[in-house]
């Protein structure tokens, strides 16, 4: 009989065997989507931006074993292993009770594809990477950092347009609709996405938009945009994605990813506090119960 803990392994042997190949990543997640990505008579995928940035972290040679980087490297197998332990799980009927949020996610998402269900697994599992390797996020260059902050920022932005809505209308969904062509476009835009690593102070006015052309200019309208509604996005998408420690990505209004050790130190010492409370008021509960039925027998 197939047991959760056989969907763990098998999916950790494929995740090994793929590592150090940046093509077989790509191939897994291309087989996932033929499986699960609810492909329509247009031939349009909800795998089609996943696999676009995909390519690009390839051509950057972000994924590269020897030359690239650690961050993006373990980021990318992390989000992998969890959306395909939700694709071994659904292949052989098991349920995810045991799983990962991001990975039960996936597996509602494969149950039901939409939007919605879409941004929730596959940001949820992008926000796991970023707190499990803060280290490697450490390791990288200031431009590099900036351009981890940006590039969360605008997933977490274009959740926001399936999530509410609220700021295009319908048409906000219909751009940041992961099966539509918008996505694709952005990826393959230098103004967004420099093709190298690793970034260069060079690169700092292209990830930030201070050229002089028209696509310069819509990175800075939308950045601008996005970065005055910062607080209360991250404090929308760490409820979205069961994610509080994005809150930690921001110091005041502005992104901080990594967040110092001093920061994560405190956040943890928060949790530890909160959790031997709560442990102290079980057992206080507990006491009181068992003083009452000593009374009521009595």
């Amino acid at each position: 009989m197939y047991t959760y803990e056989d969907a763990v392994a098998a999916t950790s042997e494929l995740c090994r065997q793929i590592e150090n190949v940046p093509s077989w990543r790509r191939a897994v997640r291309e087989d996932f989507y033929q499986r699960f990505g609810d492909t329509d008579n247009d031939g349009l995928s909800y795998g089609d931006s996943e696999l676009a940035f995909l390519d690009w972290e390839i051509q950057a040679g972000v994924l590269d074993p020897i030359t690239g980087s650690a961050w993006w490297r373990n980021v990318n197998l992390h989000f992998i292993y969890l959306a395909e332990l939700a694709g071994c799980l659904a292949q052989h009927g098991l349920p995810g009770d045991q799983a990962p949020y991001p990975t039960r996610c996936w597996l509602t998402f494969i149950a039901d594809p939409t939007p919605r269900h879409w941004y929730r697994a596959h940001n949820a599992s992008i926000l796991a990477g970023f707190a499990l390797h803060q280290a490697d996020a450490r390791a990288e260059n200031e431009v590099g950092q900036l351009f981890l902050n940006i590039t969360l920022y605008r997933l977490m932005f274009a959740q926001a347009l399936v999530e509410e809505a609220t700021l295009f209308a319908e048409l906000g969904a219909l751009l940041a609709d992961p099966r539509g062509f918008s996505v694709k476009l952005l990826v393959s835009l230098a103004e967004f996405y420099p093709p190298h690593y690793p970034l260069t102070d060079a690169d700092r006015e292209v990830i930030e938009g201070h050229g002089l052309g028209i696509e310069e200019l819509g990175v800075r309208l939308m950045d601008g945009w996005i970065r005055l509604e910062l607080p209360r996005l991250y404090s929308e998408a760490a409820v979205w994605n069961q994610a509080p420690e994005l809150l930690d990505y921001l110091d005041g209004t502005a992104p901080c990813y990594p967040p110092a050790v001093e920061r994560c130190a405190e956040r943890a010492a928060v949790q530890a506090v909160a959790l031997l409370e709560g442990v102290l008021a079980g057992q206080d509960l507990a006491v009181t119960e068992q003083g009452t039925r000593g009374l009521q027998a009595g």
